[in-house]
């Protein structure tokens, strides 16, 4: 008879009274799970971001809207903002209407700027002006880490929005994911990883279940 049952006879009735043996969680396969989980939440939340993104963007083209949506994100690829934003900090900014923007704010644009045509900036707005005629905000603007003004005023239509927060470093993260072969080692063999330590771990707790019902099959009864 298994020593984890204990047979008592009581008004004719057989009782068992079972032994609840905890399992010793092991510190490294716990590390592992914990470490392989936050993996697969990381990646599920980049993904569903990515595609309420690209979503919002593609509904909002079949409206004939193609300004930027309410909330973007950009890799910061000079220092001109040092030390409030560092080279491949990632900027998370925010659309606001013109008027709501006020000095000190800093925001990300697309250049006015002939010799810069085409590259979005970020930097901090130094003084606000209003055409009372056209209705039309511009924006003086300027690098924390640089010594003048920018050389053109950033124009309302331009502003894409406010920098409401910044993640350090998450740009080289995009350059990995953007290197050939890096995409498949970062996502797909993590993924797998998890998707075989959970397979593994069902098989187990199977086998413990089939081992734990043919020992009561066995037990002798007195």
């Amino acid at each position: 008879m298994d020593n984890n049952y204990e047979n008592n006879n009581y008004f004719g009735v057989r009782h068992y009274k079972v032994k609840i043996v905890k399992e010793r969680i092991r510190p490294l396969k716990f590390i592992s799970s914990v470490i392989s989980y936050a993996l697969f939440i990381w990646l599920l939340l980049i993904g569903l971001t990515l595609l309420v993104y690209v979503a919002d963007i593609k509904i909002r083209a079949m409206k004939g809207d193609i300004t930027p949506p309410a909330y973007n994100a950009y890799v910061v690829l000079t220092g001109s903002m040092i030390p409030e934003i560092q080279v491949k900090d990632v900027v998370i900014t925010k659309k606001r209407k013109p008027e709501e923007l006020e000095v000190g704010d800093i925001i990300t644009f697309l250049s006015s700027d002939s010799r810069m045509s085409g590259i979005i900036v970020t930097h901090r707005i130094k003084n606000i002006y209003y055409d009372s005629t056209t209705g039309r905000y511009s924006y003086q603007t300027k690098g924390d880490a640089n010594n003048t003004e920018d050389f053109a005023l950033a124009e309302d239509y331009n502003i894409i929005g406010e920098v409401i927060f910044k993640i350090p470093k998450l740009g080289y993260v995009q350059d990995l994911l953007a290197s050939k072969g890096v995409l498949i080692i970062v996502v797909l063999i993590p993924c797998l990883a998890i998707l075989s330590y959970d397979i593994v771990k069902l098989g187990r707790n199977i086998g413990k279940k089939y081992k734990q019902k043919n020992s009561k099959m066995t037990v002798v009864r007195r």
